[in-house]
């Protein structure tokens, strides 16, 4: 089987000394494809020139709803125009968080909303993250449609984000949280979800599944989210790692990058 890897920060230091050894370890498994995760305008430098480097590699440039203060939309439309970007693959991961600061929601929404234009003006994809703040991703994509694809990143399932994800054709990512047991919960809404939306990630290097919760994640991990999502979709491991693979190609249009 193989795997694609559509969300990871290859980029943090956790990874500076050993940063091939881990991409091997991920590759000996069957991982081919790798989507590195910009979170402001130096992170998305940083995955542009990890693209660079590995042919298996795609950027994802963006402004992390936590980075407000720092960066603009207007920062990562020069990070697009002034580097390589044949390999920049979405606009991401951008949202909302409320996890530890609510007090800049308007904030956030602007800069949500201007980097959703932003994909649209460079026909690219969206990556969400959303973080305690289910209400108002639902209500700013009500208001504002990214026009290339939206993926719901780490995906915090709501009744309501399920159900405007299922209705609008959004792909939605499941990671090393529904492993855990506590987060059975996800089982009701990945049987919802259709299979033809769902892709797989790491969010590397956070968020390790079981049984390697508590350490440094990376995307060697895959098949153990694969083979979990099979279990709660009740299907062949073998069809869901292949299903989940080609939605992966298709949402991030990885052929037509291959061929720039």
């Amino acid at each position: 089987m193989k795997y694609f890897e559509t969300h990871t920060h290859y980029n943090d230091d956790v990874y500076k000394d050993n940063l091939d050894d881990i991409l091997k370890e991920a590759r000996d498994v069957g991982v081919d494809k790798f989507i590195n995760v910009g979170y402001n305008k130096e992170a998305s430098i940083e995955s542009i020139k990890l693209a660079t480097k590995y042919d298996d590699f795609f950027a994802a440039i963006g402004v992390h709803p936590s980075d407000v203060d720092k960066d603009t939309a207007q920062d990562i439309y020069d990070v697009y125009n002034q580097n390589d970007n044949k390999k920049i693959v979405a606009v991401g991961e951008i949202g909302f968080d409320f996890a530890f600061v609510k007090d800049n929601k308007e904030k956030q929404k602007r800069l949500f909303i201007e980097q959703i234009e932003l994909a649209n003006t460079l026909k690219l994809p969206i990556l969400i993250h959303s973080r305690d703040a289910s209400l108002e991703t639902y209500n700013t994509l009500k208001e504002k449609k990214a026009e290339y694809g939206t993926l719901f990143h780490c995906f915090q399932p709501s009744d309501d984000l399920v159900r405007l994800a299922i209705q609008n054709g959004y792909f939605v990512a499941f990671g090393g949280n529904i492993t855990f047991k506590r987060n059975a919960s996800f089982k009701n809404y990945i049987e919802k979800m259709p299979i033809e939306q769902i892709v797989i990630e790491t969010d590397s290097p956070y968020l390790s599944p079981e049984p390697y919760r508590g350490t440094t994640n990376n995307s060697s991990r895959l098949p153990i989210i694969c083979k979990k999502l099979a279990e709660y979709k009740n299907m062949d491991e073998e069809y869901v790692a292949d299903t989940v693979y080609n939605n992966s190609m298709k949402f991030f249009k990885i052929n037509n990058h291959l061929e720039m």
